[in-house]
């Protein structure tokens, strides 16, 4: 709340100045200051509206505001000058002898607010305005921001009652986020919702969520939140406007100085003035230092208002020129040992974001998530095929490491799509290559035996790399239907491929994927040797999470000999290596069988402990292809904990999950367990039956009994 008190000696009236963007509240919260703080000016309280932004009217000039203050204290008019400089001596005069409440509305720059101030240190001013004015020396500001959702609530609650709020709930918490906290649209919302009695929230919801007409259904009588903007936009030069505009562009929610500047083509000093301009007139926000942001109305307008001279297209290709190397460069931090395809295009982007070791390259692809997603998308959809499936494959390896799927796969299609325009097989093979891999996490197994296929026969031998890449995805797929003879024989020909030529990060992967077939199939030995190579590898490379998924393969290959302790170790390691937010899908893989470790060496509530946490995390973010491995896993856990029923519930649901997607390892594997829980359950003839469908599912396979102990 704002204070009274003396302004500092020699400076005359305390200002206290309260800056936001249009229809925020200022004036709102000035008003109700200045009725609370009446007492302590008993010389009067004056409130002049300067008409810095208002609709159709020109800014107020000085001279005539302090006409008007003269009058307002009582000097005649015959005693009033003619000229500015005459009547702020007179004004500074007469206000030096009284106790005074100035408020100053809707002021629109320092010059028109500067002769007006009283020269006594007994006054204060009270000034709102759009621009932060710091040029008024000893000023104080208070920046309004938007309301939260609770309070947004609240206020739709007071103006249109309990009993209409309360009987929609939901449209009033839609309602609130689509007014994104402005003030001035939930007012104009409530107005609209009161003189149509008929309307419900949820329609004028509905009016509102087309963002197209959104700014257009956001006004009553003559108010509206477009033509407060407007007022902002009108205030700019035109080079302002024209980089507001194109801005509006810009698909992230934090737009930094290096992606403006790419996007603006201007170097990032120029960037970052233009961007702190938009700042100081609150069409932009600024979230913490060196990142701005849209208010979400705000970028409507700006899309709202583009002019057919604006170069969109090439604004829209120095941006995607600009990912595609930032991406390039957080991508050799966080994947040293990935293979290149060429170098990435050249931009005419001044700089890229300054990024030295890993966890900044995360943290940026983290904040910079959803923007690659739609600057991708924009790519596609202009035409820019090369740059948007080379953008697109530096995407893909973090959307892999946070384990974000149905992304992973969309962007893929959207690669493939752009490459089927080019004359470039190879790149073609590696988008569907990827595509395949998308379609295995996604329990899409034949249709990724479908991409990769077509892959091998584009690339007929003519890139090695790439090749070896296809070859290594196939043998993949066709582990996941339980082809393991096939599968066997593909990953086999990848690791060689990639071990000829050096691509040391593939052969790791294809040698961890080789030591899962070798499990399933009860070689325990030679799994454990293909999973101890792949973990040297890609420790020595800095491959983290390549690191967790051979440590725990060599875990089971240990498991599968009888050699608890040693499995023990390597899970432990790998847990070490874990972090939830980084693929929790295969965290929880580790969980589950960490907690089959504790079990087996006789440490029960640590066991129970950790299977509980491996389910939770898979079933919130795991694909249904690493559920119903790890419900499996739980579900043996309970059986020898003695829980049978708790066991058979989740061998059902893992079968249910398994046979969705054709998987057939996991498929055996959950009717073995039911039979195992049938059978301490006392049900001898539904013990058999699962027994039987779990052999003939293994032969099928060619398992043999090694592989199928639980």
């Amino acid at each position: 709340m704002l204070e009274a008190g003396r302004a500092p000696v020699g400076q005359g009236t305390r200002i206290v100045g309260v800056d936001g963007m249009g229809g925020s509240g200022k004036t709102a919260l000035a008003v109700h200051a200045a009725h609370q703080l009446t007492v302590d000016y008993p010389d009067g309280q004056l409130f002049v509206d300067l008409r810095g932004f208002s609709p159709g009217e020109k800014a107020q000039e000085p001279g005539a505001v302090l006409h008007s203050l003269l009058r307002t204290v009582g000097v005649p008019d015959d005693r009033i000058p003619d000229d500015l400089e005459r009547r702020t001596t007179l004004w500074r005069t007469v206000s030096a002898q009284r106790k005074l409440l100035l408020l100053l509305d809707n002021a629109a720059d320092a010059a028109q607010v500067r002769p007006l101030l009283p020269a006594s240190e007994d006054c204060l001013t009270i000034l709102t305005g759009r621009v932060r004015m710091l040029d008024l020396d000893g000023s104080e500001w208070l920046s309004l921001g938007l309301l939260s959702d609770d309070d947004s609530a609240t206020l739709l609650t007071r103006m249109l009652g309990a009993d209409r709020t309360g009987a929609e709930p939901q449209a009033v918490d839609h309602l609130t986020r689509l007014c994104c906290g402005l003030p001035l649209a939930l007012r104009i919302t409530t107005a609209r919702l009161r003189n149509r009695p008929r309307w419900t929230v949820q329609y004028l919801v509905d009016r509102l969520a087309d963002e197209t007409r959104r700014l257009r259904e956001l006004s009553a009588g003559e108010r509206s939140v477009e033509a407060t903007l407007r007022l902002s936009y009108q205030a700019m030069d035109e080079d302002q406007r024209a980089a507001f505009r194109l801005l509006g562009l810009h698909p992230g929610s934090a737009i930094d100085v290096e992606s403006a500047a790419a996007l603006l083509g201007m170097d990032v000093h120029d960037a970052e003035d233009l961007l702190e301009s938009l700042l100081d007139t609150h069409l932009l926000e600024q979230q913490e230092a060196g990142l701005y942001g849209f208010h979400d109305l705000v970028r409507t307008y700006a899309m709202s208002v583009r002019e057919a001279e604006d170069d969109e297209e090439g604004a829209v290709e120095r941006l995607v020129g600009y990912y595609t190397l930032a991406t390039d460069h957080a991508c050799e931090l966080l994947f040293p040992g990935r293979n290149r395809y060429n170098d990435p295009p050249a931009s005419d982007a001044a700089e890229l974001p300054r990024l030295t070791d890993y966890e900044q390259a995360l943290r940026w692809f983290d904040r910079e998530h959803e923007a690659l997603l739609a600057v991708v998308a924009q790519a596609g959809a202009q035409g820019l095929h090369r740059t948007a499936a080379l953008l697109a494959r530096n995407v893909l390896f973090y959307l892999h490491l946070r384990g974000h799927y149905e992304e992973f796969r969309i962007v893929n299609r959207i690669a493939v799509s752009a490459c089927r325009e080019l004359d470039d097989p190879v790149l073609l093979s590696l988008s569907l290559s990827n595509l395949a891999v998308g379609h295995w996490w996604l329990g899409d197994f034949h249709d990724g035996i479908a991409s990769a296929q077509e892959a091998l026969e584009l690339i007929g031998g003519s890139d090695r790399r790439t090749e070896a890449f296809c070859i290594e995805v196939l043998g993949l797929l066709h582990g996941a239907i339980g082809n393991f003879d096939e599968a066997r024989e593909q990953l086999t020909r990848g690791v060689e491929l990639h071990r000829s030529l050096g691509a040391h990060r593939l052969e790791a992967e294809a040698l961890a994927n080789l030591s899962s077939v070798e499990t399933w199939t009860g070689h325990h030995a030679d799994a454990a040797r293909h999973a101890a190579r792949a973990t040297e590898l890609n420790r020595r490379l800095g491959e983290r999470g390549n690191e967790i998924h051979s440590l725990t393969y060599l875990a089971l290959a240990h498991l599968g000999t009888g050699e608890d302790e040693r499995a023990r170790a390597c899970l432990s390691q790998a847990l070490e290596l874990c972090d939830e937010s980084r693929q929790p899908g295969n965290v929880a893989f580790v969980l589950a069988h960490w907690a089959r470790v504790c079990q087996r060496l006789g440490e029960v509530r640590s066991a129970e402990e950790h299977a509980e946490r491996a389910l939770d995390l898979v079933t919130a973010g795991g694909t249904v292809l690493r559920q119903s491995a790890v419900v499996n896993v739980v579900g043996v856990i309970h059986s020898r904990a003695g829980t049978p029923e708790r066991a058979m519930e989740l061998h059902r649901r893992a079968h249910e999950l398994a046979s969705r997607l054709g998987y057939r390892i996991e498929m055996a594997r959950a009717l073995h367990g039911m039979a195992e829980a049938a059978r301490l359950l006392g049900d001898r003839p539904a013990a058999e039956q699962y027994q039987r469908s779990a052999g003939a599912l293994y032969d099928a396979m060619g398992v043999t009994e090694p592989g199928r102990r639980l």
